[in-house]
């Protein structure tokens, strides 16, 4: 629950607005008062969607299968202008934290809250049923948890039993949808019964029954492997795995789990009769926050009287109480500050009412939330894209996620580059196809960013915060926000040879071979202005930065190695004799002033801070044209080198002419002396050192291999 803006309305349809609950893409919710002081959660469409007929006519559509749900555990609708200047819809105010909220905050609950709780789920679901509709969306944070028992909320995507098809697209939660959801069959009253007994599990251990992680993982998971019940207790458990058969037709209908559960059951007296005692803590906080937006509004209404100035009727509304659109005011100006000290930041008030009503009219889907989903009134950290750290199995556009293959394949049928991201939860892969992120754990694809790509260009590039993807191309450096999908090409017209993130991810380090004498620039993301010049080495061929960002080292095509302080520009070191290979040939392993670059005569490893005499890595036997490519994994204290045959054609000849060298990089012993370990291309380090990624020979899968010996553990596409 949050303090209105200036932006906000002060007045929807009847409804005096109180405090904003919550804020999706395609509108905003605000508690409301009505005449009689009786309050409502009311949701206001977005102006750019007001303007569409189409919208208009699915949004009243909806609402007419809305007002169909009424009933104990049921918010009803109040009230609603579907006609309106902007639309709207008013719904009983429920006056308490979604059940997602409650146990993220307490924790478990216990089985006899749980069965209470479950009770009243299954006998709404019944009714629901009965009238000829389906949820579609049953989920924790789509069941609020007030004094006297739960409320499911959000039917904005129930719809006619009969109504949907084959094809039509997938509507839920990744955790709770229905395996036949995820297959887009149509869906009916069984997928509300898997999804309860998803939710089921959730309040029983605080996790849903398939796990946590990116949505295609979770539903990889949901369609293959069977759920995961620690934690459910006996008494419950051979009725949460019948509703979470795979099979539709063998689950229970809500009548039968609701009769299995005991019955119907009547509302609680209070909280307490019900609820554990921090639980009945978190109900009666939300209360106070109410009752406190309840008395500012009041005590604001009292300063209007006796002289307030500024007041003006709301754009496209007089004041009889027409609609009137989400960016109208009364009452210039911000919240009294006394207002403003008294109604702190709350995490679970947020999620007080049926404050997400999902619209699906053809546009899509909006939820404001309890804890800010929406963009709307997050703080720049929070808002999509410009996350202080963004989960990346999460945070990922919706066209990106949905390109996504299973199962995952390699974006290119020729040369494919690799790149964790810094969290070590995710491998990026590049080719000629664009670029995709992969699940390494599940082995499961998350997201594919299509891109026409010059072949050996598409080397991923990630951000520091996992926000950001981007690979280096002849017409400047290519950049998409993964959360947003927002696309930018940074340099435009720029011949750019290599690229990679600063330290801090606001700026970027590329090669220019043109404007700036083929130099190393650093760019603002934001403005896209060249902020500096590391000058010394021409036309970079790759570049890296060190884990704190504190240094940055590039090498070029002819074998200068430069390194520089990357807050001044000083160059700290140069060396003219290295090889660039065609991978991965340069390391900044750490902050100590430690670098590692190839020669023809092996790894050169040297600290570009002291005087120390650089040590050589020579391989006992040297293969033919030398290394290829290195990498360097001081968690598992080895060093890896690859070697090619240099031959264009891959034959069972040519093979015997490829492969890995290994050292232990404390020591400098090779240890594959005897005989090589299997050639890996674009080998990759996980952050933490636990795995080893690189592409098979013939540029078909990922291999995922032991960090000790490079044995292979498993594969990918």
């Amino acid at each position: 629950m949050r303090d209105l803006s200036p932006q906000d309305p002060r007045r929807i349809g009847p409804y005096r607005i109180a405090a904003l609950l919550g804020a999706g893409g395609m509108g905003r919710v605000y508690l409301g008062l009505d005449e009689e002081g009786g309050s409502a959660a009311v949701k206001v469409v977005r102006a750019e969607y007001a303007y569409d007929p189409d919208f208009r006519e699915r949004f009243a559509r909806e609402l007419g299968l809305v007002r169909l749900v009424h009933g104990p555990h049921t918010p009803r609708v109040l009230d609603a202008d579907p006609s309106g200047q902007t639309p709207w819809l008013a719904t009983e105010y429920v006056t308490g934290p979604s059940l997602h909220d409650l146990v993220q905050a307490t924790g478990p609950l216990p089985e006899d809250t749980v069965r209470f709780a479950a009770r009243g789920i299954a006998q709404a679901l019944e009714r629901v049923h009965a009238s000829g509709l389906v949820h579609l969306d049953l989920k924790p944070g789509n069941v609020m948890v007030s004094a006297t028992g739960p409320q499911v909320i959000d039917f904005g995507i129930a719809r006619m039993l009969g109504e949907s098809g084959e094809g039509e697209r997938v509507i839920g939660t990744p955790g709770y949808m229905a395996p036949e959801s995820i297959r887009r069959e149509p869906g009916g009253p069984p997928s509300d019964v898997f999804a309860f007994g998803g939710l089921i599990v959730y309040a029983l251990t605080g996790t849903g029954p398939f796990g946590e992680g990116h949505p295609s993982a979770v539903m990889y998971r949901i369609t293959n492997r069977d759920p995961v019940l620690t934690g459910v207790p006996e008494s419950l458990r051979e009725l949460v795995a019948a509703c979470l058969d795979k099979a539709p037709g063998r689950r229970p209908d809500a009548a039968q789990v609701l009769e299995s559960l005991g019955g119907p059951v009547a509302p609680a007296d209070d909280a307490g009769s019900w609820l554990p005692p921090p639980a009945v803590g978190v109900v009666e906080e939300v209360g106070r926050e109410y009752r406190d937006a309840v008395e500012s509004v009041g005590a604001e209404e009292t300063e209007g009287s006796t002289g307030a100035e500024g007041a003006e009727a709301p754009t496209g509304a007089d004041r009889s109480g027409d609609p009137i659109g989400p960016g109208a005011t009364v009452g210039a100006g911000p919240p009294p500050e006394g207002r403003l000290r008294r109604r702190r930041r709350r995490l679970l008030a947020a999620g007080a009412s049926a404050a997400a009503l999902l619209l699906t009219a053809g546009v899509g889907m909006w939820a404001a939330a309890a804890l800010g989903d929406g963009s709307g009134d997050q703080p720049p950290s929070e808002r999509p894209g410009e996350r202080i750290r963004c989960d990346i199995t999460e945070h990922i556009a919706s066209d990106f996620a949905h390109a996504a293959q299973d199962p995952p394949s390699l974006p290119s049928t020729s040369m494919v580059s690799t790149a964790f991201s810094a969290d070590g939860r995710v491998v990026a892969a590049g080719g000629t196809e664009g670029l995709v992120l992969w699940d390494w754990r599940e082995g499961v694809e998350i997201a594919r960013i299509d891109a026409v790509v010059e072949p050996l260009g598409g080397r991923p590039v990630l951000s520091p915060d996992g926000c950001r993807i981007g690979y280096a191309a002849e017409d400047g450096a290519h950049v998409y926000t993964i959360e947003t999908g927002e696309y930018t090409v940074y340099q435009e017209g720029t011949n750019v040879g290599a690229m990679a993130f600063s330290g801090d991810g606001e700026e970027l380090l590329l090669s220019d071979d043109g404007a700036f004498g083929s130099a190393l620039l650093r760019v603002d993301l934001e403005t896209d202005e060249v902020t500096g010049v590391y000058d010394g080495v021409d036309g970079p061929h790759s570049v890296t930065v060190s884990p704190d960002g504190a240094y940055v080292a590039a090498i070029n095509h002819a074998g200068a190695v430069g390194v520089w302080d990357a807050g001044n520009g000083e160059r700290l070191m140069e060396a003219e004799d290295a090889k660039t290979g065609f991978g991965n040939n340069l390391e900044l392993p750490g902050d100590d002033g430690d670098v590692l670059y190839m020669t023809e005569a092996g790894v050169v490893h040297e600290n570009f801070l002291g005087d120390g005499e650089p040590r050589v890595f020579e391989p006992t036997v040297t293969p033919e044209n030398g290394l290829s490519e290195i990498a360097l994994n001081l968690s598992a204290d080895r060093l890896y080198a690859t070697y090619t045959s240099g031959e264009v054609l891959i034959t069972e000849e040519s093979k015997k002419h490829y492969g890995t060298k290994v050292w232990e990089f404390s020591s400098g012993r090779e240890l594959t002396r005897e005989k090589d370990a299997e050639y890996a291309g674009w080998i990759t380090v996980h952050p933490e050192g636990e795995v080893v990624t690189a592409v098979s020979l013939d540029h078909t899968s990922l291999r995922l291999m032991d960090p000790a010996d490079l044995s292979l553990i498993d594969t990918i596409g």
